[in-house]
Parts: structure tokens; C-alpha cells; sequence
């Protein structure tokens, strides 16, 4: 049973919200359905991120950087959270979603920035599943979060 819709975003959508869209769709078994977004997306998916996936038994099937601001459209799935991955004020400023999602911040790379190099990548990796592991084991995604506050 599908629990919720989750929106991973990062300014251009290349590297730490596809790895998260990527991760959460692996280990969530139907249970929640993790996609992903940005601002001002690339043309294509990094290298980096292509070599991290697979390091980490994963394939970039499907993966392909997309303006988050399709999924404010009727027609496509509607986020029920919202999770904002780098410190930009680009992420600050978000489409008008529909319904109410949750939105949260995860810190995961400073200053901000993509990260440039194999050893950045997998740390930052690491983080993002780090924090979904935790969210998920938590059941932070179920129905009950609801009733949480969004974070702005």
C-alpha cells in the first residue's frame, strides 16, 4: 500500500536528489514513491552519479534530470513531502504545490554545491541514505507526519 510521494530537490537535479529519488525507490517496496527535481535541471545525469549508483548496486533506469515544477501540474504525481537536499535560495523559493506537502531541509552538502569529485559523491551519498534510512526506519513517512509542522 502506497504510503506517500516523496520530492527530492537540489538546484539542478544531477547528482543528490536523483541519488535519493534512486535509493528511496530501491529499499521503499512500493511502500512510498520517491522523485526528484530541481530548479534549473542539467541536460543529463553526472557521471558521478551514474559511477555512485553502481558502486552502491543501483542503475540510473528511469533517472533523468526534470524541473521540479512539473509536479505542481493536475495531471502529475503530487508530492506529500518535500525534501530540499543543498542550502540554496534558489530551493527557498518553490512552486505553488498542491495540497499541503511537507517540506524539510537535509543538509546534505555544504555550502551548498554539487559535489565535484568520487570522494564528495560517495560522502554525500552516504548522507542521503544515512537520512533516508533513518526517516524511513522511524516511519517518519506514514500518515501520522502529517500532523507535523512544515518546515519553511
Amino acid at each position: 500500500m502506497l504510503k506517500a510521494n516523496i520530492l527530492f530537490a537540489c538546484v539542478d537535479n544531477s547528482f543528490l536528489s536523483l541519488a535519493a529519488e534512486a535509493y528511496l525507490n530501491q529499499i521503499a517496496m512500493g511502500e512510498l514513491r520517491a522523485f526528484s527535481g530541481g530548479p534549473i535541471p542539467r541536460a543529463e545525469v553526472l557521471s558521478l552519479t551514474r559511477r555512485v549508483l553502481f558502486a552502491n548496486g543501483m542503475k540510473e533506469v528511469g533517472l533523468h534530470p526534470k524541473p521540479w515544477g512539473i509536479f505542481s501540474l493536475p495531471h502529475a504525481p503530487q508530492p506529500d513531502y518535500i525534501i530540499s537536499l543543498q542550502n540554496s535560495e534558489l530551493l527557498r523559493e518553490q512552486p505553488s504545490w498542491p495540497g499541503q506537502p511537507v517540506k524539510m531541509h537535509w543538509e546534505i552538502c555544504l555550502e551548498g554545491r554539487t559535489p565535484e569529485n568520487i570522494n564528495e559523491a560517495s560522502d554525500a551519498f552516504c548522507k542521503i541514505k544515512e537520512s533516508i534510512d533513518q526517516a524511513v526506519s522511524s516511519k517518519f513517512f506514514s500518515g501520522d507526519s502529517f500532523k507535523w509542522a512544515a518546515v519553511s
